[in-house]
């Protein structure tokens, strides 16, 4: 009897070879693969760098600070589940376990793992997106009022500004590209 499936399926299968050397070898036409070229990509690796993508490492947030910032965001997609979905599974989220995915110390990944980590990545992403969109109009302002003050004295968007701060280099000056810039600048 024969199954067929909806869509294609992709089998991952071990197989002994039958000399006694007892080497397991791994055969797929499609499996993933790690981005860092290391070969078929396990569940842990995936949910490693999955985790690792939705919460980078930079110089404002260290690893301890995108743990604990993967481990709040679990913690409160857990918190929003019926009650008995979360006694269904068989551990809560810890942030020792958020560690362990993150250093690929974790033996097995769960699917409800892989479901959370892909929700969270999912407000993230969308939370970035608002971010970059109000950025965007925070620039379109800028460049608009520019446009319409001939490139000299450049008006300030009434609001939080770029950032809430003045940053050097950005074009918020009252300094005009064409002018005589030989006096007044300490020269």
């Amino acid at each position: 009897m024969s199954v067929a499936f909806p869509t294609p399926v992709h089998l991952l299968v071990q197989t002994m070879p039958a000399s006694g050397d007892k080497v397991v070898e791994t055969h797929s036409n499609i499996v993933d693969f790690s981005s860092k070229g290391q070969g078929a990509m396990t569940d842990v690796q995936f949910a490693s760098e999955f985790i690792q993508e939705i919460y980078p490492v930079s110089a404002s947030r260290k690893v301890a600070g995108a743990i604990g910032e993967a481990f709040d965001a679990l913690k409160k997609r857990e918190n929003q589940l019926p009650a008995g979905v979360v006694r269904d599974r068989p551990r809560r989220w810890t942030e020792r376990r958020v560690r362990a995915l993150w250093f690929k110390e974790a033996r097995r990944i769960d699917h409800y793992e892989i479901q959370d980590l892909t929700a969270i990545a999912v407000e993230e992403a969308r939370r970035e997106r608002q971010h970059l969109k109000a950025r965007e109009e925070r620039l379109v302002a800028i460049l608009a009022a520019a446009d319409q003050g001939g490139m000299g004295q450049v008006v300030r968007p009434k609001g939080r500004g770029v950032r809430s701060m003045d940053m050097p280099g950005i074009g918020l000056t009252d300094a005009d590209e064409t002018a005589d810039q030989s006096q007044g600048w300490g020269i």
